[in-house]
């Protein structure tokens, strides 16, 4: 499987996997975490996703712009990592660990 990067060329094209769903408000919210992540991206914000239909994604920054207080200058943040359903037990999770971390060569680290 493919580890799509989601950025500025393809984000209005990629299905934002934190936000399954086709009724009203699962599409709501998915425009929603996508113009977040519009504004976030050109800060250093990072969602990467295997290219599959279902909740196997990681999203990650530098530490400074956390969208929580996290005191861990020149080191990256997991704002999130999730691998559900039957994606579960694939190794998938570490994968996408290795996606980041080789993303990432300059950082202290990952909190």
């Amino acid at each position: 499987m493919e580890i799509k990067d989601v950025n500025w060329d393809n984000i209005d094209e990629e299905h934002i996997c934190c936000a399954i769903g086709n009724d009203k408000t699962n599409k709501e919210r998915a425009q929603l975490k996508k113009d977040w992540l519009k504004q976030e991206i050109p800060k250093g914000h990072k969602f990467k996703k295997y290219d599959v239909r279902g909740k196997v994604f990681i999203e990650y920054s530098p530490a400074e712009i956390a969208w929580f207080p996290v005191v861990a200058d020149g080191y990256h943040f997991i704002q999130c990592l999730w691998v559900s359903g039957r994606f579960k037990g694939q190794g998938l999770s570490r994968g996408l660990l290795d996606e980041m971390e080789n993303d990432i060569p300059g950082s202290k680290g990952i909190v």
